[in-house]
């Protein structure tokens, strides 16, 4: 005889309908994301507290600009006018303004196609454009020269990291106060007039920066444990120049502190070293050394790329207090997100002035680039919104053991830690005299 159940009348109950397996996995699976999303959220806000943001203190400037070292434009390139590149003339009847610059190098008048289409580029949102700012601030007051200016895009379209190198020297029209290097906006009316100064040359919209100055570049380097790279002899030495003239500069007593000692190839370089490096120019050009800035760049996004989350996360921690950016915790998240998402592992380079736009000239007593600004313009938002090639992570190489230190004792009598006849260590025998002053 069946057993019937005295609590529901006597019927026997219907058995419980089991959720399907499929549908229990999503449902772990949402509370996983549930939980790790808040665990995400919560260190995600904890490192975005650490950025340092712009106050009206560090965006004071006094209008007076630090002192700039002369150029030497025989190691330049001087190219002609490619014919292509020759501007055609405008099909407007109506007389043509005149444009910035025009006295001294030729102009192109853009179409009203073109500029419609600059504007459409300006106004999407499928790109992210922030201007990357290495000042020569080597204070922590006062006014300074933005010596590297990049832009960094991040390109959602085609799933790409684009960056563009501003050379400083470029004459440009600095709005309300006339001609002047590119370098020279920021400390004549801050960010905001760089911003202002590079809409109205290259008709590019910027509104969010990141800032590293000098002390801010070294600690980053270090707080990645260092970044190896591939150098000459000749490119050591330069460097080893270049960090005697920071030490110069920064007070340091002893001259000879952080001196690259190894043989030509790959060379660990501390955060100090690493900055000599990015600042030589006197071996060669300043467009050599826009590509070694490139090199230190692509190789710290590699480097961060290869480490742990729980790595990266520690070094973001220690990294960001010493960046500063207008940029909100939106933002940075969205940038973050997209940037390391994105399909292609290195960077895309590009550069202005450009090929067959410019040439070299003397304004006022210093060297300068004149450009095709308007045709340049074109240029660079082609590359920004149009370019869809992708190019390979930057290799990260295996350092050559560091050799015994060669320097004097600074304690042997030597004049601000260095003797008149102390040189370089050269790996090719002899050595090169350290011009002390730096190589910015």
């Amino acid at each position: 005889m069946a057993r019937t159940n005295k609590t529901n009348g006597g019927k026997t109950p219907k058995p419980k309908k089991k959720l399907p397996l499929l549908v229990k996995i999503l449902f772990i699976l949402l509370a996983l994301v549930l939980v790790c999303g808040g665990v995400i959220a919560w260190l995600g806000m904890d490192l975005l507290n650490r950025v340092s943001r712009p106050t009206e203190d560090n965006l004071i400037v006094d209008g007076t600009l630090e002192p700039e070292e002369e150029y030497a434009p025989e190691q330049t390139p001087t190219p002609t006018r490619t014919p292509s590149l020759t501007p055609t003339p405008h099909p407007s009847a109506t007389p043509q303004p005149i444009l910035p610059v025009s006295e001294y190098y030729e102009q192109t008048y853009l179409t009203d196609a073109q500029l419609a289409q600059m504007a459409e580029n300006n106004a999407s949102d499928e790109f992210i454009n922030v201007l990357l700012i290495g000042a020569d601030r080597r204070s922590k007051s006062g006014s300074y020269n933005s010596d590297t200016m990049m832009i960094a895009t991040i390109d959602k379209r085609h799933g790409t990291l684009k960056l563009t190198t501003l050379m400083r020297d470029m004459l440009v029209n600095i709005p309300g106060y006339g001609y002047g290097k590119l370098n020279s906006a920021a400390a004549r009316g801050g960010i905001q007039l760089l911003f202002d100064t590079i809409e109205e040359n290259f008709h590019i919209t910027l509104t969010q920066y990141v800032l590293v100055d000098f002390y801010m570049f070294v600690d980053v380097i270090d707080a990645l444990g260092g970044i190896t790279i591939n150098m000459t002899a000749e490119e050591i030495s330069a460097a080893n120049d270049c960090i005697a003239g920071l030490n110069k500069q920064l007070g340091v007593e002893y001259l000879w502190d952080g001196f690259i000692f190894a043989d030509p190839g790959p060379i660990k370089l501390t955060g100090k070293q690493a900055l000599g490096y990015a600042r030589i120019r006197k071996i060669d050009s300043e467009f050599v050394r826009t590509e070694r800035q490139y090199t230190v760049l692509n190789t710290v996004l590699s480097m961060f790329r290869s480490k742990s989350l729980s790595k990266q996360y520690d070094i973001l921690y220690d990294l960001l207090p010493m960046v500063e950016t207008n940029m909100t915790n939106a933002e940075i998240i969205d940038a973050a997100v997209s940037a390391l998402t994105s399909s292609s592992g290195g960077l895309i380079y590009f550069r202005l002035p450009v090929e067959g736009y410019y040439q070299n000239g003397k304004w006022e007593k210093k060297f300068v680039f004149f450009c095709d600004l308007p045709g340049m313009s074109w240029e660079l938002h082609q590359f920004i919104f149009d370019d869809d090639q992708t190019v390979s992570t930057a290799k990260l190489l295996d350092p050559n053991p560091s050799l015994p230190p060669r320097t004097p004792s600074p304690t042997t009598g030597m004049e601000d830690g260095l003797s008149p006849e102390a040189t370089v260590y050269n790996p090719n025998g002899g050595g090169s005299g350290i011009s002390v002053g730096g190589g910015s």
